[in-house]
């Protein structure tokens, strides 16, 4: 059934969901002007595509990490499943095959499997995972013509496997040992060249793997594409790639190993147009973001737009239609209390939301007509393929494009979720995907198709979004599939698809929790978003455009290792900063504490050639407490206010121990616990170790962290520079602690004449000349201005310590100030010595040391060997 509505009017109009779209003569509206306001969680978003790069080849020979590990083998054929185990039996793994499931099957199989392990668990100490690794080698044939390529079966054991492990990977703690990689087939570059895309659906397993540390911090992934002329060397690659993390997604083509970069990119000029005739089809699009477009499309062009949704055409005249939203809160909650009587919540509760859903169709489509929209509605669920020929044939013979907006979101854990729940999920967009294609055939081509995808694929999807970061990269995947179809004898039939992948929409769509989406990425702007998607179906362009905002907080190592650090995207200077600061992560609980390891290289680190310590290059003490500081980053508690770091206590940095004494790379530990302190503030205590060749750990730093729920005003520092001063000796320095002034910039310390107090103005950071890393990091703490003070608290102590003061730098409390991100202006020391302050170029102070001293280093007992385990290859 459809509702026929007006045709489009002449006038400014505003949509029921705050959207102000101009009615212009068929063409684009102008861009959108929109004050983004600082406090806002509404940020700008950029356009970017997606390009394989060619990276570093791998060692030929598999990670040591893989022997003694447990791997079972899912999905795929048994000839493919048995030559990668021959290949993880020869690399030392002790490798489980599950049989391939049939329609119903999948549970039965893997208790079976979990059955067969238990018996061989031999050597498994009490609580350890029964299984480090699931290979998944899922659907290894060519995607069909038609696109019926049963994908359910299979993906209902993948599912059920990673339920099966799920209780004891959530609590693991290791970060290096328990993976899952998926092999996906989609030539080797994911897709992303103008080339067949043979089996697309492996972007089912794909999105899948991206989103599983949301929910298993420690397991870490891998997709792994594989070209046709790759696939007979197929078992090696995959023993090659494990236990050498990092970037998610790698492909082979032409024994090339390749991964996926962002780059910004313009949207071509629009060579298409719409006119009043016209038909645009929509799956979905009777709510949320696709009823905006709708609207949008109808005003600006005139166009005819038909929406659909799985509900009936909703009766405009019934009770729950006619009341206000005041007398539909009253009957809600008149029926949950009737509910609760009788014990009926569920039920109630989902014919509630569904009567909440027909209502916000129902004042749509009344807006619309009001506003003389040619808006029209089909009752179709696209995964049927019967109710999408009749959405086709209430639309009439000339569609001139389609948009595919359906989804179902069912945002709940792994272990929740039922195997119809996910397939409800996956099917509305990848068999709705290929009924709508089908339903095209013999009709003439459309100018476009939009198939609306979301960063859930791309990056994998929040906490509960499993299955719908697979829908979603599957559909992505298979419209790449459609545009570059070259297969006979349907070479004519490629359809000018493109997919938009959009982070979520400012409170407009299908969002159970706005506020935790924010945590994964800013929202874009309603407004900014339609001016984007109009220019999008109009440009003349083919395959998969991203639109990126600002990445939230809500980062794990795992994730976070697994975005690229290109210079493109936005806020690269955190994600840079966080992975350079990071290292490799060893061990992880999120909330509570994270060891990491990191690799500090004298050829990549400038600033250690230029600090020295009795002559050989060292870790400067800036770095160190930056380090420090940076681990409490890892262990924040798990609630809403963000916590600010207020003093760094207790700090001891032993700058003796980081030299760089024969080799050029220090492994440097880091470790970091976090807990509530009597008096309600979050503290963090971290430790820096040195981890020697033979895996031995020596303490060469440590301080206490403490937080609180705003930032603090630091008192201190020097307004006006003295009038009268005298400069500061350096005499004798050398010969302990050699700051040579090439690359840290160094100040001139002087001693105001009437007080006493120390004073120097202080060069603001050049990061890119103290780290050679690009893009460059930046870092929390004002490391030209910490180093400066470290060197004046030494000139301090020349009288008392001699000549050679190489030992421990103490701080009894470093207070942390509003300024600290702050260019760096002058520092200041009281004449005693005992307080030395950072200020900022406005002014405010960033820093307050508070009893700084230095002591000589104490003979250390061999330190034990570390236990944790290696990160080589990572």
């Amino acid at each position: 059934m459809t509702i026929a509505l007006p045709s489009a009017s002449t006038t400014r109009l505003s949509t029921a969901a705050g959207v102000s779209v101009r009615a212009l003569p068929p063409g684009l509206p102008d861009e959108p002007r929109i004050d983004y306001a600082a406090s806002t969680s509404v940020r700008p978003v950029g356009r970017f595509v997606w390009r394989p790069v060619e990276v570093a080849a791998l060692p030929a020979d598999p990670s040591p990490l893989l022997a003694g590990r447990r791997v079972v083998i899912i999905g795929g054929s048994d000839t493919t499943a048995d030559q990668v185990a021959a290949e993880l039996r020869t690399a030392g793994a002790m490798p489980f095959r599950l049989p391939t499931a049939g329609e119903g099957d999948a549970a039965d199989l893997v208790a079976d499997l979990h059955a067969v392990i238990s018996s061989d668990a031999t050597g498994r100490g009490a609580g350890h995972a029964q299984l480090d690794g699931i290979i998944d080698l899922n659907l290894d044939r060519p995607l069909d013509a038609t696109g019926t390529d049963g994908w359910g079966p299979g993906f209902d054991q993948t599912v059920a496997v990673l339920q099966s492990v799920y209780p004891e990977w959530v609590v693991e703690t290791d970060a290096v040992r328990l993976f899952y990689l998926a092999v996906t087939r989609m030539g080797g570059r994911m897709g992303f060249v103008d080339d067949v895309v043979p089996q697309p659906l492996g972007g089912l397993w794909a999105g899948l793997a991206k989103g599983l540390p949301r929910e298993l911090p420690n397991c870490n992934i891998r997709v792994l594409d594989v070209a046709e002329q790759d696939r007979d060397d197929l078992a090696k690659l995959v023993c090659r790639e494990l236990y050498r993390w990092g970037d998610f997604e790698i492909g082979y083509h032409a024994s090339r190993r390749y991964t996926l970069v962002a780059e910004p990119a313009a949207v071509s000029p629009p060579t298409r147009s719409l006119h009043p005739g016209d038909v645009v089809v929509m799956s979905g699009g009777g709510r949320g973001i696709g009823f905006a477009l709708a609207r949008a499309l109808a005003a600006n062009f005139g166009c005819r737009v038909v929406v659909s949704g799985r509900a009936p055409a909703p009766d405009l005249d019934s009770d729950v239609h006619r009341m206000s939203d005041a007398e539909f809160r009253t009957y809600r909650d008149g029926r949950l209390a009737e509910a609760a009587r009788e014990r009926r919540l569920p039920q109630v509760r989902a014919e509630l939301n569904r009567q909440l859903r027909t209502r916000e169709l129902a004042a749509n489509l009344q807006s619309a007509s009001r506003d003389g929209l040619d808006i029209g509605y089909c009752q179709a669920d696209v995964a049927r393929r019967e109710d999408v020929d009749r959405l086709m044939a209430a639309a009439g013979p000339k569609i001139a494009g389609v948009v595919h907006d359906a989804g179902v979101d069912h945002p709940i854990r792994l272990p929740g979720k039922t195997a119809a729940d996910v397939r409800a999920v996956v099917s509305v967009k990848v068999d709705g995907f290929f009924n709508l294609v089908s339903a095209l055939r013999g009709r003439p081509k459309p100018a476009f198709f939009c198939s609306v995808g979301s960063l859930t694929g791309r990056w994998g999807g929040m906490t509960g979004q499993l299955d719908y970061g697979a829908a979603n990269e599957a559909l992505s995947r298979v419209s790449l599939w459609a545009a570059h179809r070259t297969d006979q004898p349907l070479r004519d039939e490629a359809l000018p698809v493109t997919t938009v992948c959009w982070p979520t929409w400012d409170r407009l769509g299908m969002i159970t929790n706005y506020d935790a989406t924010l945590q994964y990425m800013s929202a874009v702007d309603i407004d900014a978003g339609l001016y984007h998607w109009q220019r999008e179906l109009l440009a003349e362009e083919t395959g998969e455009r991203t639109f990126i905002g600002e990445v939230g907080p809500a980062m794990l190592p795992t994730v976070l290792r697994g975005y690229r650090q290109d210079a493109g995207l936005p806020q690269i200077e955190r994600l840079v900063s966080s992975r350079f600061l990071l290292g490799e992560p060893v061990r992880f609980q999120p909330y509570q504490s994270i060891v990491s390891d990191s690799l500090l290289e004298m050829g990549e680190l400038p600033c250690c050639a230029d600090f020295r310590v009795s002559g050989v290059p060292a870790v400067p003490a800036s770095l160190c407490l930056e380090l420090l500081r940076s681990a409490g980053d890892w262990v924040q508690p798990e609630r809403p206010a963000a916590l600010t770091l207020t003093t760094m206590e207790s700090v001891e940095i032993d700058l003796g121990g980081l030299r760089f004494d024969g080799p050029d790379v220090l492994r440097v530990r880091k470790e970091a616990a976090g807990s509530w302190d009597a008096d309600g503030r979050w503290r963090v205590d971290a430790t820096l170790s040195v981890v020697d060749p033979d895996g031995s750990a020596r303490q060469v730093g440590a301080a206490v962290l403490r937080y609180a729920s705003r930032p603090q005003t630091v008192d201190g520092g020097r307004a006006e520079r003295p009038s009268r001063t005298t400069a500061v000796p350096t005499d004798g320095l050398a010969g302990a602690l050699d700051w040579r002034g090439q690359v840290i910039r160094l100040a001139g310390w002087r001693r105001d004449d009437e007080s006493g107090s120390w004073y120097a103005a202080v060069d603001p950071d050049r990061i890119d000349d103290l780290v050679t890393a690009t893009p460059t990091p930046q870092f929390g703490l004002p490391l030209n201005q910490v180093e400066n003070v470290v060197r004046a608290i030494s000139l301090s102590q020349l009288d008392r310590l001699g000549p050679d003061p190489a030992g421990v730098l103490t701080v009894h409390r470093i207070e942390v100030g509003t300024g600290v991100g702050a260019p760096a202006g002058w520092a200041s020391g009281a004449p005693d010595g005992r307080t030395w302050t950072c200020v900022a170029s406005d002014g405010a102070p960033q820093l307050m040391f508070h009893q700084p001293d230095f002591r000589r280093r104490a003979a250390q007992p061999p330190a034990p060997k570390t236990d944790d385990p290696s990160t080589e290859g990572s």
